[in-house]
């Protein structure tokens, strides 16, 4: 009878873990070449993700300078190559900030201040978001129907708006007839990196979160409605070819390179 009176002990719960559904696009637009360049690490190793996370990397080389293909692929290297190095046990803020260093630095010797790129990078780790960016490239958030931009614009324009902020003017007008006003107040490949933006402490992930980074061919092409259009999509595949089918449908005479990566979190 003992044996029959026995009470199973109860299996263990299993934790959810936050999984990552990732699509790219990539086109040229009117350019005559493609300067940007992208890249995802772990994307199709869970083991990894778990252990040392997901990298998402954007790079958009300036074409008025040396090669801009070349340097956002060396760019997009030296990040792969920092993060190969990552302690995920140690500050990952401060190890992300010295990520721009050392693409910097790297990209500065080999091409003497005379090339430059954009970059916009996010880690997924632990269910959480770290994310960097220099220059003009974009990286939004969208959550529960809500879009958000998460990094700002490096260039002449934003730095005229945030000094007449600081003046007390709030005119949304600023700085709009200034024709130097895309021109890129940081990048790299710089002498010395001169804004950075980052994260400080983790972002928490939600299921249904959905992330995009891309470069100005994209963000600076469709509007914020359209965009948060594309990325509802149920598919971040499905996302990433909404956003080309908009883009393409506005048919720019001066459509610049175009390239976006769409990663969709979920349970």
């Amino acid at each position: 009878m003992g044996l029959f009176n026995r009470r199973k002990k109860p299996s263990p719960v299993r934790e959810r873990l936050l999984s990552y559904q990732v699509a790219n696009l990539q086109g040229r637009g009117t350019r005559e070449r493609q300067e940007d360049s992208f890249a995802f690490a772990n994307a199709l190793d869970v083991t990894e993700i778990l252990r040392r996370g997901l990298l998402a990397v954007v790079a958009d080389g300036m074409g008025g300078l040396k090669d801009g293909r070349e340097v956002s692929q060396a760019c997009v290297a030296q990040v792969l190559s920092a993060f190969s190095d990552l302690d995920p046990e140690e500050d990952l803020a401060g190890q992300l900030r010295s990520w721009v260093d050392r693409t910097n630095d790297a990209l500065y010797d080999r091409f003497q201040g005379e090339g430059g790129t954009t970059l916009v990078a996010c880690l997924f780790l632990r269910e959480s978001l770290w994310w960097l960016s220099v220059g003009d490239s974009y990286l939004y958030l969208l959550r529960e129907g809500g879009l958000c931009r998460l990094n700002r614009d490096h260039n002449h324009l934003e730095r005229l708006r945030l000094e007449a902020v600081r003046e007390g003017r709030l005119d949304p007008e600023t700085g709009l007839d200034d024709p130097d006003g895309p021109r890129l107040s940081s990048f790299l490949g710089m002498e010395e990196v001169e804004l950075v933006d980052r994260s400080l402490r983790p972002l928490p992930l939600m299921g249904g979160d959905t992330l995009l980074l891309c470069s100005d061919g994209v963000g600076g092409v469709l509007s914020e409605h359209a965009l948060r259009a594309c990325l509802e999509a149920p598919t971040a595949a499905e996302a990433c070819a909404r956003l080309e089918r908009d883009i393409l449908a506005q048919a720019r005479r001066s459509q610049d390179n175009y390239t976006a990566l769409v990663i969709k979190c979920g349970y």
